[in-house]
């Protein structure tokens, strides 16, 4: 991918993941500003669900690798719960979350608590 690929990629996963974690977070108000925000920059087709389609797929798994490390775990997260929801409600061709992907998430944290110390 070229950098403004990945760029892009890295912006829209953090619009998306906002989305996905203020809905998990149940806080409507936040979640309409998320909603808003993302439909601001990527334009008005943008929706909650095409934020957790994204956030389920793999484009955003690969962008949040170029995340900042203090926001990766985060964004693995949304991912994981993008996954879920799109796997319980049939949102997409995607798996709900399982033991290697909680692995990952554990790995991920426990790499910046050790990173923080």
């Amino acid at each position: 991918m070229s950098n403004s690929i990945e760029h892009f990629d890295l912006q829209k996963t953090r619009l998306c993941s906002s989305v996905v974690l203020t809905w998990a977070t149940g806080n409507p108000d936040e979640f309409k500003k998320s909603e808003k925000l993302l439909k601001e920059q990527l334009g008005i087709g943008s929706s909650a669900t095409s934020a957790f389609q994204f956030m389920s797929g793999k484009r955003a798994k690969a962008a949040l690798e170029c995340g900042l490390p203090e926001e990766q775990v985060q964004l693995l997260e949304a991912h994981h719960i993008a996954k879920e929801v799109c796997a319980k409600y049939g949102l997409g061709a995607v798996n709900k979350p399982d033991q290697i992907d909680r692995a990952e998430l554990l790995a991920l944290v426990k790499s910046r608590q050790y990173a923080l110390q």
